[in-house]
């Protein structure tokens, strides 16, 4: 059997200017297009739904720090092949409550399965439950938070509300410690203006757009009862299934390098005897490891993420995201890979599209082929942490990247 987990599935405004049909309708098939083989190949496939599903009257996307999408979409993730996904992260409240819970109520309608998110009032499951071929898999969603500090909504998960997101450490503290946190003429002369205009602004004068963020903020008092919630979920799954599959959002945004939060949910995830645990939000790859032959994979990277946004750090290749696969045998892990994607606007309509980098570069000729080999060289090192060896264009790389020192 194998199991399939990608990154973050995105809804920013070039996504969903390109799919605008002209009745007016949204269409997203093309976003999944070009992976959609290997997509299909895996028997169990889970994705980060980066945006609420809140109904056209929430206002569909307009910028870069608040989503929310047309049901559409989740047709086209249902489509695509996709078992279950996750609504824990930082967006799940873009449109308030009332949005988190109409995506619920969009997703449960079309037969999506979901974790990291609840109804108001209702059942807070500890995992979701897919059994497949006689291996049962639970998965357990949780974020870092849901951009509190920096949201109008100001949605706080309690009261009435409580548990109603999976969260990792409380929802009011800020989480980064920027790596450059100086401010240049751009962001002082336009304090007011959102941030991808301020990022193309500072593109044309050929300025930096944008800084890496570590999540170095690491309290573990405040964390304790979070971290306490989520091994009690994972203990508890691991009754009831035969696999329990954890899959937080966390992580430093345009960051190559995990955090001390990152590092320390990974080691309570360890503790608490996950048999995997890949993580996302960084929209960055990271290593992955097999910590004492559990696969742990620090960001998964982005599905589909604009690779022509000013926002983006080019020079750390946040055009690539992976597919991490697991395979098993006799209700074990018994193998870990990962498909190298990188992500690009169609030449027709510009929608933001995944390519299977084999399949990606037998499109490609002279020069890009090259470059699509370095690029590929390069995100191997980052996610193996050792150089390439043999042929680099593959449909799979196994992760040999090991940490067994108690």
């Amino acid at each position: 059997m194998k199991i399939t987990f990608v990154g973050d599935i995105m809804i920013e405004p070039q996504v969903l200017k390109s799919a605008r049909q002209a009745d007016g309708s949204y269409n997203f098939d093309e976003v999944f297009d070009y992976a959609r083989a290997l997509l299909g190949e895996a028997d169990i496939l889970v994705g980060n739904l980066e945006t609420p599903l809140a109904g056209e009257e929430a206002l569909y996307t307009q910028h870069y720090y608040a989503f929310n999408a047309p049901d559409a979409y989740a047709d086209a993730v249902k489509k695509a092949g996709f078992h279950m996904i996750s609504t824990a992260n930082n967006h799940t409240f873009d449109r308030g409550f009332e949005g988190a819970e109409r995506t619920l109520r969009v997703l449960e309608e079309k037969g999506i399965g979901h974790h990291g998110s609840f109804h108001k009032g209702g059942d807070h499951p500890e995992a979701f439950y897919i059994e497949k071929d006689g291996v049962k898999v639970a998965v357990i969603a949780y974020t870092y938070g849901t951009n509190y500090p920096s949201s109008g909504r100001k949605c706080l998960a309690e009261g009435e509300y409580e548990g109603t997101v999976n969260l990792l450490r409380p929802q009011k503290e800020t989480v980064y410690q920027v790596g450059v946190a100086q401010k240049d003429w751009v962001d002082k002369l336009f304090p007011k203006m959102r941030g991808e205009k301020r990022g193309d602004i500072k593109k044309f004068f050929g300025m930096p757009a944008n800084t890496p963020r570590a999540d170095d903020r690491l309290d573990k008092k405040t964390m304790a009862p979070y971290v306490a919630k989520f091994q009690a979920d994972i203990r508890k799954a691991k009754e009831n299934a035969d696999l329990v599959l954890f899959y937080p959002h966390v992580g430093g945004q345009f960051n190559p390098h995990p955090g001390a939060i990152s590092e320390y949910v990974m080691e309570k995830g360890l503790q608490a005897g996950a048999d995997a645990i890949l993580a996302s939000h960084s929209h960055m790859l990271q290593k992955a490891v097999l910590n004492h032959g559990v696969p742990c994979a620090y960001s998964l990277g982005n599905f589909n993420m604009d690779p022509e946004s000013s926002l983006i750090l080019h020079e750390y290749l946040p055009d690539y995201g992976i597919a991490m696969h697991l395979y098993v045998e006799d209700k074990k892990i018994v193998k870990t890979t990962f498909s190298i994607m990188r992500m690009q606007r169609s030449k027709g309509s510009g929608q933001v599209c995944a390519w299977p980098v084999d399949e990606l570069y037998k499109t490609l000729e002279g020069k890009e082929k090259q470059r699509l080999e370095q690029e590929v060289a390069r995100i191997y090192k980052t996610v193996n942490e050792t150089e390439l060896q043999g042929d680099v264009i593959r449909r799979e790389y196994e992760l040999t990247n090991r940490f067994d020192i108690d």
